[in-house]
């Protein structure tokens, strides 16, 4: 099985980032650790912000960033999502300490948001979702994102479990009234 340039730059960066404050890894400190030539990683990413989110997107939300199904189980893919962390807290606590011209945290904020709107408009239906909803939605995404950067940046205190259990059960309240009117007219957190 071959692996991909990608894949040799993350697990160089998540290497690197065992030894180093991910802050100051460089890039030509990576491109030795890894053997790839600088141009081969610019072929590959803009800078080291789009490979930490590029790591972001492909080993701890991989369900998040893939195509948006209506049978999505918010719930049990966020939970994957929560043990992914899990497993690299060293890796997101760095990146979430990171305040930069297109960093981690601001891309968690900006994701989550385009996510649930997609995903609850493809719920709703053809018709435009209403304000509220996309209000709704838009407060739960930035709300649930910040809860979970703080759960990173205090050690996670709790539970992955508790936070998918709290974050899925306070984002379900109300969406009954809010989905009445669409194609799919029921809570997309009811399990």
């Amino acid at each position: 099985m071959a692996i991909s340039v990608k894949e040799i730059l993350v697990e160089g960066m998540l290497e690197l980032c065992e030894i180093k404050s991910l802050e100051k890894i460089t890039i030509k400190e990576l491109l030795i650790e890894t053997g790839v030539s600088r141009q081969t990683f610019y072929n590959h990413f803009l800078d080291k912000n789009d490979l930490i989110q590029y790591i972001y997107l492909s080993k701890i939300i991989p369900e998040y960033s893939t195509n948006i199904s209506e049978d999505m189980n918010f719930h049990d893919s966020l939970l994957d999502s929560l043990k992914r962390m899990e497993i690299y807290h060293n890796f997101m606590k760095q990146a979430c300490l990171i305040d930069t011209q297109n960093c981690l945290k601001d891309y968690i904020f900006e994701h989550c948001k385009e996510f649930d709107l997609k995903w609850h408009q493809k719920l709703y239906g053809k018709k435009e979702m209403p304000s509220a909803l996309r209000f709704a939605t838009e407060y739960h995404a930035m709300a649930s994102s910040s809860m979970v950067l703080s759960w990173i940046l205090s050690d996670m205190p709790s539970s992955c479990e508790e936070m998918a259990d709290l974050i899925n059960q306070l984002r379900s309240i109300g969406m009954e009234k809010l989905f009445k009117d669409g194609e799919v007219e029921k809570n997309p957190y009811i399990r």
